[in-house]
């Protein structure tokens, strides 16, 4: 599922922060955390209830923190005038409390 974006008069930086929810794929636990998306609007952004559905939607996946941090922004990258800079995600599990950051490398280059 792809949040719907809708057009805007700006071209500006956005940052959302949200809870956050998956399922462990290697022990059995719900893991919840925080991830934080930030992305150049230009001419367009996400619907942010749209944004909200679809963070939700892996609330009942069974995927690793790494990939569910990768996933979001490669994702939320396929968009037309949206340019996600950065998609971090905090998690507290075994003890301790894990960051995941995504940012675009040079594979995602053209």
């Amino acid at each position: 599922m792809n949040p719907q974006t809708v057009p805007i008069e700006a071209s500006v930086r956005m940052t959302t922060t949200a809870p956050i929810q998956h399922l462990c794929p290697f022990v059995q636990e719900v893991d919840n955390g925080h991830i934080e998306i930030v992305w150049d609007a230009d001419g367009w952004t996400f619907e942010l209830h749209a944004l909200r559905e679809y963070l939700n939607t892996f609330a009942g996946r069974e995927i690793s923190h790494e990939a569910l941090t990768e996933e979001v922004r490669a994702e939320l990258n396929s968009h037309h005038g949206i340019n996600v800079i950065n998609v971090e995600s905090k998690w507290r599990t075994a003890g301790m409390e894990v960051k995941c950051f995504s940012s675009p490398t040079l594979a995602d280059q053209p």
